[in-house]
């Protein structure tokens, strides 16, 4: 998504500050943050990237996804800081996008991801979310300088 995209209105994240103890003209943060919120498929939003900054303000109007893009990242941050998945998700029905149809073994899902980029350079995770019948995580992806670091899917996901 594009910082006009209609989805959510307009998003400008706003200049960073330097860190303290940043040293000036570095282009590498002295510390990792969440750079992006990649919103894959999830409720309303499809193949959403939204930029963020050091302070991000969501603004549009009712109904424009800016409650559903907070939901996700919570969500996020819940898992990691190690929640449980019915924990960070305890309504996966209402994550799933809302045109999806469900598999002939009757599985619904949803995917979400985030870009984080500190000394080390941007890296992004991508995860798969079984929603129906079962609440589980059927694939995860963590990529860098567009190489796969690391990714699992289940094989039999029946």
């Amino acid at each position: 998504m594009t910082p006009t995209s209609p989805t959510v209105g307009r998003l400008r994240p706003l200049p960073d500050l330097p860190a303290p103890g940043a040293v000036p003209g570095d282009p590498r943060p002295d510390r990792p943050r969440v750079t992006e919120l990649l919103l894959s498929a999830f409720a309303g939003h499809r193949g959403v990237t939204l930029p963020l900054g050091a302070l991000t303000l969501l603004a549009g109007p009712s109904g424009s996804g800016k409650s559903t893009a907070l939901r996700a990242y919570e969500a996020l941050a819940r898992l990691g800081g190690g929640a449980r998945l019915d924990d960070a998700f305890p309504e996966p029905g209402a994550c799933v996008p809302e045109r999806s149809r469900a598999d002939a073994q009757h599985r619904r899902g949803f995917r979400i991801g985030c870009t984080a980029d500190g000394p080390e350079g941007p890296v992004r995770l991508e995860v798969a979310v079984q929603a129906e019948p079962a609440l589980r995580i059927v694939g995860e992806r963590l990529t860098a300088g567009g190489r796969v670091l690391l990714e699992t899917a289940l094989r039999d996901p029946g």
